[in-house]
């Protein structure tokens, strides 16, 4: 149980994001006093020191058929979580964004008569609004990261708080840009296109294939156009589907590899890297990014982006019905305006999204518009510290 004067938190994080973000609320949290914390938990949690009850891969589901073939483990997931509730009983549970599963355990956890703290909100606002209001019937504080969220959720009834975005803290380039371009063997004036198919390979079988096909069409006309590809540490390469489909795109070539020689490849041949993602996006010249976090990374590094995305028929109809806005990606959200082009599903061809990232490879001054433009994003999401103010915050709640 722990000691007699900690305290005692249920936390659920059920993606790499929400323990990246989560996992800062929790070191903030032991700054402030004894506790203890345990739940639902990914490698960056458990560096924070949080007990695992449930795997966070447990949890990870893509899309709206995907829930379907994940019941048995959400469902086993659930019923450990009521039931470790019931043993450690919490002072408080931290539910991270996750709506699918944080929907159903919330309620359930409130009825054990488990204060609720939600961090992150699930983005209502996109789809089923009327979800905001249910929320106030079983959240006590809820702490959001995008500043049109406050009013929002308050208006429903909800106890909102902006807190700031936990992007702003943090986000710099894992390397500067010499070593970068020394670890892939480029020149200072290479123009770099970034490629960010999404961190689920799912988004990468679809979107590897426009992205590397658009890439060709620019770099072939563009010699000193380097392709970088940023994949997620956990997507497979080197074999099966993904590898097979870089291989087709590229005419046979394969993909690149650190040290590889630019004269040992042909064009639009693409480099591949892991554990660089924020130094790609903020030294590529522009990028196609998958929408998501990565998206608004990529914007709060003021690099012109095009934002893609492509899913199944059956995801895509059912967000058709649901989804209230007129743009998908988190910069054009946060901004009002469109600071980004979108190429959703039938719209994402290579020939657009070539077409769509010329202008910011061939013109310096379109290009410095662009980034003139991303700025505003940066700008509405307030000042760094979401993290110590949510913990702050919820601190009060455990007291």
């Amino acid at each position: 149980m722990g000691e007699p004067g900690d305290r005692r938190v249920l936390i659920v994080a059920g993606e790499a994001s929400g323990d990246h973000h989560a996992a800062r609320l929790v070191e903030a949290l032991h700054g402030l006093g004894p506790c203890r914390v345990r739940g639902v938990a990914g490698p960056a949690l458990e560096a924070a020191g949080v007990e695992r009850v449930v795997a966070m891969e447990d949890l990870a589901v893509l899309g709206f058929s995907g829930v379907v073939a994940r019941l048995p483990r959400l469902w086993s997931a659930y019923h450990r979580l009521l039931s470790d509730a019931r043993s450690f009983r919490p002072h408080a549970a931290v539910l991270v964004d996750s709506p699918g599963f944080n929907f159903r355990l919330g309620p359930a956890l409130k009825r054990l008569g488990i204060p609720i703290f939600y961090y992150i909100a699930p983005q209502v606002w996109a789809w089923h609004a009327e979800r905001a209001a249910r929320m106030a019937g079983w959240v006590d504080r809820l702490a959001v990261i995008f500043p049109f969220e406050e009013p929002l959720f308050q208006g429903a009834g909800v106890n909102a708080r902006f807190v700031g975005h936990p992007l702003l803290e943090g986000l710099e380039p894992e390397v500067d840009e010499a070593t970068f371009r020394g670890e892939l063997g480029l020149a200072a004036g290479t123009r770099i296109l970034g490629l960010l198919p999404g961190s689920r390979r799912q988004e990468l079988l679809a979107h590897l294939r426009p992205m590397l096909a658009a890439a060709r069409e620019l770099a072939s006309g563009r010699p000193d156009v380097a392709v970088v590809v940023g994949l997620a540490p956990g997507l497979a390469s080197g074999r099966g589907r993904p590898a097979r489909a870089a291989d087709d795109v590229s005419g046979g070539g394969g993909v690149a590899r650190r040290g590889d020689r630019e004269g040992d490849r042909g064009p639009g041949t693409p480099h591949v890297v892991r554990g660089r993602t924020h130094a790609l996006q903020a030294c590529a010249t522009c990028c196609a990014v998958a929408s998501g976090t990565a998206t608004l990374e990529t914007a709060l590094f003021a690099t012109p982006e095009v934002i893609v995305y492509r899913t199944g028929w059956l995801n895509f109809a059912i967000a058709r019905r649901v989804v209230k806005l007129p743009r998908i990606g988190l910069p054009n959200i946060v901004a009002g305006a469109e600071v980004a082009p979108e190429l959703i599903q039938g719209d994402l061809t290579a020939a657009r999204l070539a077409a769509a990232l010329a202008p910011w490879l061939d013109d310096p001054a379109a290009r410095e518009r662009q980034r003139v433009k991303l700025a505003a994003v940066r700008a509405a999401l307030g000042v760094p510290g979401a993290a110590g103010r949510a913990a702050a915050w919820l601190w009060e709640m455990l007291a």
